[in-house]
């Protein structure tokens, strides 16, 4: 079988798939592409401004990964029962945000030698605003 008719099968099956599956590949989808959206943002915040991009991940780090767990737990429990591609493109999504918020925060603590959360461990005020 080829990659071709691989995807073709799977979009196939999951057009025959029942409307629970499809929601939850729906959401899986859009919650991972939500936190992806969300890490992007705080990006180019801190390329903007340090401090402020700081600010930014550490308000926005619960919230990604809340969006980050429901995602792959939707997108795993969807790929385990049936071969579908939008099950897939979540969970390599999923799998993004993953890497990028483990490397932010690996960023973190190497340059500021500790990890900012906000509501636990607040990073730095910002000045001159």
């Amino acid at each position: 079988m080829s990659f071709k008719d691989s995807i073709n099968n799977s979009v196939d099956l999951e057009d025959r798939s029942p409307q629970s599956t499809r929601l939850f590949t729906k959401i899986a989808i859009l919650s991972s592409t939500i936190a992806l959206l969300l890490f992007f943002i705080c990006v180019v915040t801190y390329q903007v401004n340090e401090i402020l991009g700081l600010n930014v991940f550490a308000s926005v780090f619960l919230p990604s990964v809340i969006l980050f767990i429901i995602a792959i737990y939707l997108a795993i429990s969807e790929r385990l029962r049936e071969k579908y591609l939008g099950a897939i493109i979540a969970i390599i999504i999923s799998c993004i945000v993953a890497i990028c918020i483990v490397a932010f925060l690996i960023y973190e603590l190497i340059v500021y030698g500790e990890i900012f959360v906000a509501p636990f461990n607040p990073p730095p005020a910002i000045s001159g605003i």
